[in-house]
């Protein structure tokens, strides 16, 4: 199974997908790890990798027949929208995903949880930007996931994702299985 776990930043994305990467034992890859490299030697503590590198890491994670990956919905990992069975959309209410954010940014500065920048009071202000233009339509995201509809689900809340969750493991066992039997998994669609 190919899952693309997207939605705005604070939505619970990089979570459920490692989660769900452990529970089908299928790699997982996020894609804020394909873009960014640690720098210490940047104010933010990373940088972007070259556009070539990035594609070639991306590509690669791909070629995998069975892949989670998650991301904000970039542009430039359409293939991954294109080439997923499902596409899970995090759509969160606004003030739950601030208060994530707000305790992310805190274990973050706390060192309790790792991240690919260095916690600092710009980031945090960047996220909130990043999550408002979510809001307003700014990215795009929701309109282009119109383009791949059914595969399309939306989780609005932590009962919806458990729910979608469950369906993700019992569809990939069910996926398994037909593969060691040699039937096409296109008839379980």
């Amino acid at each position: 199974m190919k899952l693309y776990i997207t939605g705005p930043v604070g939505s619970g994305k990089s979570t459920l997908a490692r989660k769900l990467s452990q529970e089908m034992n299928i790699p997982f890859t996020s894609l804020d790890g394909v873009v960014y490299v640690p720098d210490a030697t940047d104010s933010w503590g990373n940088r972007k990798r070259e556009e070539s590198q990035r594609d070639e890491l991306f590509e690669k994670a791909l070629l995998s027949s069975d892949w989670v990956m998650e991301d904000a919905g970039r542009k430039c990992f359409q293939a991954a929208m294109e080439q997923a069975d499902w596409i899970l959309l995090l759509d969160f209410p606004p003030r739950t995903r601030k208060w994530r954010i707000v305790k992310r940014y805190l274990k973050q500065k706390l060192g309790v949880e790792k991240c690919l920048y260095r916690p600092q009071f710009q980031i945090l202000r960047s996220m909130f930007r990043w999550s408002r233009n979510y809001d307003i339509g700014k990215d795009d995201l929701k309109k282009r996931l119109e383009t791949y509809g059914e595969k399309v689900l939306t989780a609005k809340s932590d009962g919806d994702v458990l729910k979608y969750s469950q369906n993700f493991i019992d569809y990939h066992t069910t996926e398994k299985k037909a593969r060691t039997a040699g039937v096409s998994i296109k008839t379980l669609k």
